[in-house]
């Protein structure tokens, strides 16, 4: 079943410092991952499994670079879903980040300096194993993820998501990030993640 591009217009006009033709130019880059994800999908099916080895086959290159659209495209999605800023961290989302980094400002400090580092995408997770936040660093929308780990905020950090804006100015783009968050969806995320770790 073929995946369908979702609409996020109803960013426009609402973001602090992240313009309305960067939004439309990184909507259209979205949208050529699910359709890359879609076409991937629909070579699977057709594809003959019997011609394949870890050498080369047609199979196999799919199957390598499936990852790629697919988190592509989820990753753009939850992107998308945590802006618009709103509210403020819940006590649990806090609890976590205090825990984990001493306080929120210390999380903070560790997302942007995280995001510093390369581009690609921050993914602050909560680490099923240990429950704790651990912000994650992802190249190449699939190269980096850490199993174990249910993601709470996305931030992506490649040039197209700020350039028009920011042009070369990574820290300057996630300053701006962090004005943007939309605490409703992350506190959802937040809530949703501590159940399913719940003993």
């Amino acid at each position: 079943m073929a995946k369908e591009i979702r609409s996020f217009k109803n960013l426009l006009g609402k973001l602090d410092g992240i313009s309305d033709a960067q939004l439309e130019a990184h909507f259209g880059l979205y949208e050529g991952y699910v359709k890359k994800l879609n076409e991937i999908d629909e070579k699977l099916t057709k594809t003959d499994r019997g011609l394949t080895n870890y050498s080369f086959g047609e199979y196999a290159e799919l199957k390598r670079r499936y990852a790629v659209p697919y988190n592509g495209a989820f990753l753009h999605e939850m992107y998308f879903d945590n802006l618009t800023p709103t509210a403020a961290p819940s006590s649990e989302f806090e609890k976590l980040a205090t825990a984990t980094f001493g306080s929120v400002d210390a999380w903070k400090a560790d997302v942007k300096a995280t995001g510093l580092a390369v581009p690609g995408w921050v993914i602050t997770c909560l680490d099923t194993t240990t429950g704790r936040l651990n912000n994650v660093q992802i190249m190449e929308h699939h190269i980096g993820f850490t199993v174990n780990s249910i993601p709470l905020l996305v931030m992506d950090t490649w040039e197209h998501a700020f350039f028009l804006d920011y042009k070369a100015n990574r820290g300057a783009y996630i300053d701006t990030f962090f004005k943007n968050i939309n605490w409703n969806t992350v506190n959802d995320r937040t809530t949703q993640a501590l159940k399913l770790t719940s003993k």
